[in-house]
């Protein structure tokens, strides 16, 4: 789906062109079946097996994952072992999503680690839409296959799509080659023009683009393309160190009380590199509201094996003063990087005054200029924001939106009970029919909705064609907004330049004389991203009761893997624990505090 401000000029060329490309930086090279010793088109039907799985909640722009593929698949350098499907016709091996206008692979623009069969304005939305996609994995535990079924085209015609795409993605350990296989594809989208085909490794700076050339094309029906592992293996040598989050994964933005418990700074790197490296720095610095430094040190990583990751915690904490958004930025200072891009990571640290009596959470900082504008064809589409309150409870009391056109809309509250955390449960939804443009609009909810742990999500949906919502150009980002068509929701497209203006009130809420609490509501106890491989966060909250409170991570059998003590000191804090040597299979994460108990389970993948 398109944005009304956006154009983009697809130039597509009709020349013969070459059925061989390649060599990449790496030494993939690729051939399609048109090719003599190319290879074979070959459909493979997986919706036939009964260990095949289907790829539920795929809309328009968004992802679904990570899906556990269960074997160790050599991609460049190093090994992939999950994946993310896109509705657009793309898998990663890290999360994201990639919407119109649509990139040509390779490309440093993040997500990265893709590989693009039909990359296109694709949808599974709309009414009768016979869309589907599954995914397969042999019993061998060697080959890897998503295929796209009938999936169309977005349109804003009466059902919402047009046209028709099936084609697959095969992975194979076996010789670690990679092939895209086209039943029947449509050449143009009504509003993306012909499709990006190629395959990236995770810095975009390496891979392959079908076909030879920069421009777009879609491959024609009864067709495969296959990407061949460099033989011999490749002896390139690239020295990496990247960022992989700071404080959470995913970098998402976290509200802190103004003189409170000190805030511990951590972060992931990951060595990238095609070998060991020696032990480096990595600076940390942090600057207050008004731009001002006021931390400035670094942590040195232990010497590191190629694709290993290190989490960091900075000898220097945070003790927020002064209410507004603090930017946390961390750079990896590897000698000899070569891929710069990946070096840094920003993120937004929010603190609020919680001795006043209504709260402004918002990634704002106060700032009601230097914004753009969204909206969605058709007048359909919305956005959201997801919130981690400082606090439990507390009663949202009030949404606020800053409009840059008029036009009514309804805003809505969900809890992040559902999938993976997303929103599930609708706690309250509003209309609001004469908006303003260039100022707040807020909407004071009858019935305040009380939130006692975890996080909750507000949404923007449009109700006319002409309404925009106001999006900050300013830094840092939040990297907690959302795109949401048809009650689907996706990655906002332009989370890692714009921060859409969404805010709530909240207050403080005291349980009323009477009503007995459960057991386990004094505490609460998060654990993602969830299936897992590498690192989980457990995100836990305390009551002030002052008792002593631990994290214990069991087996199925009750068998002790871990445990974290934590003391007594109240508040939201969140512990990192590396999953990587575990086996594959289920666990059970333990909050326990004094009498209560609040368990998790987690899931480790491969």
């Amino acid at each position: 789906m398109r944005t009304l401000f956006t154009l983009t000029l697809l130039f597509i060329s009709f020349s013969i062109f070459a059925a061989t490309g390649g060599p990449d930086n790496y030494g993939y090279t690729w051939k399609d079946s048109d090719e003599p010793d190319g290879p074979d088109y070959n459909w493979i039907d997986i919706t036939q097996y009964f260990n095949a799985t289907e790829v539920k909640l795929l809309g328009d722009d968004n992802s679904r994952g990570p899906f556990a593929m269960n074997f160790d698949f050599h991609f460049y350098w190093y090994e992939v072992n999950q994946f993310w499907v896109g509705s657009n016709g793309y898998i990663m091996f890290e999360d994201g999503q990639i919407a119109s206008p649509f990139p040509l692979l390779p490309n440093v623009l993040l997500p990265n680690n893709v590989l693009g069969a039909c990359m296109n304005d694709l949808t599974f939305l709309g009414s009768n839409n016979p869309a589907e996609c599954w995914y397969w994995i042999s019993s061998g535990l060697d080959t890897l296959i998503v295929s796209w079924i009938n999936v169309p085209f977005f349109d804003t015609n009466g059902n919402g799509y047009s046209g028709s795409n099936t084609f697959q993605i095969i992975l194979s350990a076996v010789d670690n080659s990679i092939t895209y296989q086209y039943k029947a594809v449509d050449p143009f989208s009504p509003y993306s023009g012909s499709s990006s085909v190629g395959m990236e490794n995770y810095s975009g700076l390496d891979g392959l683009h079908w076909p030879n050339g920069n421009s777009f094309q879609t491959p024609n029906d009864l067709f495969a393309i296959k990407f061949y592992f460099p033989d011999p293996p490749s002896q390139i040598v690239v020295t990496d160190a990247a960022m992989v989050y700071n404080d959470n994964p995913g970098t998402g933005a976290i509200f802190i009380p103004t003189n409170g418990d000190p805030f511990d700074l951590t972060a992931l790197v990951r060595n990238y590199s095609t070998h060991t490296v020696d032990p480096f720095n990595v600076q940390c610095k942090v600057f207050s509201p008004t731009g001002q430094l006021i931390i400035d040190n670094g942590a040195y990583v232990d010497t590191l094996l190629s694709t290993q990751s290190q989490l960091l915690t900075f000898p220097t904490t945070l003790s927020a003063s002064t209410a507004g958004s603090y930017r946390f930025i961390t750079n990896t200072q590897l000698s000899g990087d070569q891929a710069t891009a990946n070096n840094d990571m920003q993120m937004e640290i929010v603190a609020v005054d919680t001795t006043e009596t209504d709260i402004w959470l918002g990634y704002d900082n106060g700032v009601t200029s230097n914004y753009t504008s969204i909206n969605w064809i058709g007048g359909q589409g919305g956005i959201g924001c997801y919130f981690i309150p400082p606090f439990y409870p507390c009663a949202i009391t009030q949404l606020h939106y800053f409009l840059s056109s008029s036009g009514a809309f309804a805003g809505r509250v969900f809890d992040d009970d559902g999938v993976s955390g997303l929103p599930y449960t609708l706690l309250d939804s509003v209309y609001m029919g004469s908006p303003l443009s260039g100022v707040w609009n807020t909407i004071t909810l009858t019935d305040p909705v009380i939130i006692e742990d975890g996080g909750f999500y507000v949404s923007w949906d449009m109700k006319s064609t002409s309404v925009s919502l106001a999006c900050l150009l300013t830094l840092p980002l939040s990297n907690r907004c959302f795109e949401i068509f048809d009650n689907i929701w996706g990655i906002f497209r332009f989370r890692e330049t714009e921060d859409p203006m969404i805010a709530v009130s909240i207050e403080k809420y005291s349980i009323p004389t009477g009503i007995q609490q459960d057991q386990d509501a004094s505490s609460s106890l998060h654990v993602f991203p969830n299936p897992a491989s590498d690192v989980v966060s457990l995100l836990y909250t305390l009551d002030e009761r002052n008792e002593s409170s631990s994290i214990r991570i069991t087996d199925l059998q009750g068998r002790m893997v871990k445990q974290y003590d934590l003391g007594t000191k109240a508040g939201t804090h969140q512990v990192s624990f590396d999953v990587s040597a575990l086996p594959v299979g289920c666990y059970f994460a333990t909050l326990i505090s004094g009498d209560a108990r609040t368990t998790q389970k987690l899931v480790v993948g491969k």
